[in-house]
């Protein structure tokens, strides 16, 4: 009962809103709302969209790195796969690598990978797995250091930090050197509950991990497309903080410890040598790349032989990195959809060490949000007001001020600005103002139109309201297929209702509705109602192909809907308990030229038609009843339906009409017309007809009493002629005889 009441009473402040403010203004509302509230959920799809704009914005306008770069990769290319072998490599040769960036003035070396397994080329391993070694080979291959001591070596002479995978499973984690890494000094809030759990991370070997200065976090985020935009700054491992590998570089360039800096909001940076790197309130910085340089990148090869210009490394923060294809460490930013994963941990460094960031202020999201309740209410107040070319214009001028706002801002402030929900919010609000506007324009005019209606044909209502100019008295000559529909016997029907006139009404409207489909579904137009006749027409106002078809269709399925209208009255009387009158009908077409028009006084017209086949299809509907066929066509009506289930009937002068018509009987439509059974009865009525014009009375009485048998829906009309041949053997008409019957009754 509370939720029945709760509907209603919802469904009155609606009632109540919408007659207030509009329909338009109340479906936009409507709309509105949810979008507010979706854009405050901020839902993954919402936000890879916004990425993608802020992608577009910095490949229109990425960083411009410094002259001289801060940071260069050693790079395992594929020149130094060629020239020193597949992937990996014997560690010896790293120790190289280390040993002589350091002599050349590498500031730190960091690595982005991981060394979580001992080298499987060092010399007691080759003992182990080559077999058929002689005894002494053996003993002297286990007395070579393994080259992860060569390795740790140089490892513990330079300023190297090694790289750590955080890993969002248990399984396969080993957690070496987790006690190792530098604590991170907080300064204010603590961070963990800001920064990303991880149950677990994959370390380095026990002894390249206490030889080397620092280890740090290479893991990488990739966005819901793949691409890398923003990189956490540090993760949570044990209730630890894990460095990214940047931010460790730094700390061991520059000797200084990293602290975390966090209020009751979240994370405000990461500060190290007293400079704070900004990131969001989770921790993470939004990358802000510059294009690809492969000067940046050079070959460990020739590193490694000593084949390089000391200028290249000198002074430098040097990463460890592949580019090489096979190894498959490739990444995608948003200017570049294939580089080496290593680009994005440089570009990360540049962005420290020469304070370029990317920013994107918690704030924004709310300013964007107003935004979007601004802008809308503005267009929900303004479109229904004004109109949709004006505020089409202020829809254009704020897009524009939206867009070059957010694009200076990005240009001149790095600030990440989103107005593209705005504007699809705006542009959303703006359709659906303007089409419900356009809807109750039409309604307004379909109310018009109905009240039009009432008092002439609905085709003639839509072509008065296309061409105005057409509304003057005046007529044009037409081929024009008529009809007029007439319930036998109302007078009777009317008797019964005597006591009960609304029942009366009630029946006479049950009639004429399904009467009038069948007419309009076949494009016919409604002239008039008389009572409970009905008179249409075809090919007027428009133009309609096939009228003569359209028209019979319309009588044909007129009958039909009679016998379902007919079976529920049926129904109805049974459980009454009451007298059930089946309703009859004729039906009478005809086709001819005719003038169509407005035609009245100059006070009051009406569109409608005058000439003698309107006349004459008046007469064959009359004359329905006295051939006992429901319908009855002329002519020159049956001339263009030959396929349909057509019998002649007579040659009939009807009342008030001296020339003669031969009318026919529609039976069916064309498949009718191929049945069996009606052929056998059109052959039977032609053959009296026959024998009936030739006054070979005997034979013709021979086959109407042949008809009668064959079908009761013939029998009125064999019984007709039997009673013609009567008078004619009494009186026979004579050799100039016409075979012409002239009516006396309508």
């Amino acid at each position: 009962m509370t939720r029945f009441f709760a509907n209603n009473g919802f469904k009155r402040l609606l009632k109540k809103v919408v007659e207030t403010v509009g329909i338009g203004r109340t479906m936009a509302l409507c709309l509105l709302l949810p979008s507010l509230y979706l854009q405050i959920l901020d839902p993954a799809f919402l936000v890879n969209i916004r990425n993608r704009v802020f992608d577009y914005y910095q490949q229109w306008q990425p960083r411009i790195p410094p002259e001289t770069r801060p940071v260069a990769v050693l790079d395992i290319d594929e020149k130094s796969l060629l020239q020193l072998g597949q992937w990996p490599w014997p560690r010896n040769y790293l120790g190289a690598l280390v040993q002589n960036a350091t002599q050349l003035g590498a500031v730190v070396i960091g690595f982005d990978m991981v060394f979580a397994e001992e080298d499987r080329l060092s010399p007691h391993k080759v003992s182990e797995t080559v077999t058929n070694l002689s005894p002494k080979a053996v003993e002297e291959l286990n007395a070579l250091p393994s080259f992860d001591a060569v390795f740790a070596k140089y490892l513990a002479q330079s300023r190297t930090v090694l790289g750590i995978a955080v890993s969002p499973t248990k399984s396969d984690v080993n957690n070496f050197g987790l006690n190792r890494i530098a604590t991170v000094a907080t300064l204010g809030e603590d961070p963990n509950p800001y920064l990303r759990n991880f149950p677990g991370l994959i370390g380095n070997l026990e002894i390249l991990d206490e030889a080397a200065s620092g280890r740090g976090m290479i893991s990488l985020d990739q966005g819901f497309d793949g691409v890398v935009r923003r990189v956490p700054l540090a993760n949570v491992v044990d209730n630890r903080i894990i460095p990214t590998l940047t931010l460790d570089m730094l700390r061991v360039a520059t000797g200084r410890n990293v602290i975390s800096q966090t209020t009751q909001g979240g994370i405000l940076g990461f500060k190290i040598a007293g400079t704070l790197v900004p990131t969001d309130k989770y921790g993470r910085v939004w990358i802000k790349y510059s294009e690809f340089d492969p000067s940046q990148y050079i070959s460990a090869v020739d590193v490694i032989t000593g084949k390089i210009d000391a200028s290249k490394i000198a002074g430098k923060l040097l990463y460890v990195g592949t580019s090489a294809t096979g190894l498959k460490d490739l990444r995608s930013s948003p200017l570049q959809s294939s580089l080496p994963g290593v680009e994005m941990h440089m570009q990360l460094m540049e962005n420290i060490l020469t304070q370029t960031y990317l920013f994107r202020p918690d704030y924004l999201a709310v300013l964007e949000w107003a935004g979007t309740t601004f802008t809308g209410l503005i267009l929900i107040l303004l479109v229904p007001l004004v109109g949709a070319r004006t505020t089409m214009g202020l829809l254009i001028l704020i897009s524009s001020i939206a867009v070059s706002s957010s694009l200076y801002l990005f240009a001149e402030f790095s600030l990440l600005v989103d107005v593209t929900y705005t504007l699809f919010v705006s542009l959303l609000l703006y359709i659906t103002l303007v089409y419900f506007n356009y809807l109750s324009t039409e309604k307004e005019k379909a109310r018009i139109r109905t009240a039009f209606s009432h008092y002439l044909s609905p085709d003639l209502v839509s072509r008065l309201s296309e061409s105005p100019e057409s509304l003057v008295l005046g007529g044009e000559e037409k081929k024009m297929t008529f009809l007029f529909c007439d319930i036998r016997d109302f007078t009777g029907i009317s008797e019964t209702f005597r006591d009960d006139p609304q029942g009366l009404t009630h029946l006479i409207n049950r009639f004429l509705t399904p009467m009038t489909d069948e007419i309009l579904s076949n494009n016919g137009t409604i002239d008039k109602y008389m009572g409970d006749s009905i008179m249409a027409f075809w090919n007027a106002p428009l133009d309609t192909p096939n009228h003569e078809k359209l028209a019979a269709l319309s009588a044909l399925g007129m009958i039909n809907r009679l016998k379902q209208i007919n079976d529920e009255i049926r129904e109805e009387a049974e459980s009454e308990s009451r007298d059930f009158k089946e309703l009859k009908i004729g039906i009478g077409l005809n086709t001819g030229t005719c003038i169509v028009g407005n035609l009245g006084s100059q006070q009051r017209f009406d569109y409608s038609v005058l000439g003698d086949p309107v006349n004459l299809a008046s007469r064959l509907e009359g004359q329905s009843k006295t051939y006992g066929i429901n319908i009855i066509i002329g002519e020159d009506t049956a001339k263009n339906i030959s396929d349909f289930a057509l019998v002649e009937l007579d040659l009939i002068a009807v009342k008030g009409r001296s020339a003669a018509v031969t009318v026919y009987g529609l039976l069916g439509d064309p498949d009718t017309a191929k049945d069996e059974i009606f052929q056998k009865e059109k052959q039977t009525v032609e053959a009296m007809l026959r024998h009936y014009k030739a006054q070979e009375w005997d034979r013709c009485e021979e086959y109407a009493q042949q008809l009668s048998s064959l079908s009761p829906r013939f029998v009125t009309l064999a019984n007709l002629y039997q009673q013609r041949i009567k008078v004619f053997r009494d009186n026979p008409p004579g050799d100039q005889w016409d075979g012409i019957y002239r009516a006396t009754s309508k």
